[in-house]
């Protein structure tokens, strides 16, 4: 392959973080897994928090995340339309609800 015609491949990259900050004090740690477009981008702790990077091609995506709490899982979905330039998504947690927020904002890199 050319350099011209990888050059012209990686133009259609976008890098995605997504964030879950550490989320402070709970009694048990539980696991959290992220999918993006049904492929598993991360396999971790609820307490340790994430950030994780991903190159996609621009545009809509489906991101999905389940809170395995043993006998329960919390699941939630978000579409996302990525820009070109990229962007960051930090996904927040509601402790009324027991899971993740619904809505996910996704800020675009300049």
């Amino acid at each position: 392959m050319s350099s011209r015609c990888a050059g012209a491949i990686l133009s259609f990259v976008a890098s995605l973080r997504v964030v879950f900050p550490r989320p402070g004090f709970f009694l048990v740690d539980v696991r959290v897994t992220l999918t993006l477009d049904g492929q598993p981008v991360h396999d971790g702790t609820f307490m340790a928090g994430f950030a994780v990077a991903l190159d996609v091609a621009p545009g809509r995506h489906v991101l999905a995340s389940v809170i395995d709490l043993g006998l329960a899982r919390r699941t939630r979905e978000w579409v996302l339309e990525v820009p070109a330039s990229g962007g960051d998504a930090t996904i927040s947690y509601s402790r009324f609800w027991g899971n993740f927020s619904k809505k996910l904002p996704l800020v675009a890199r300049a």
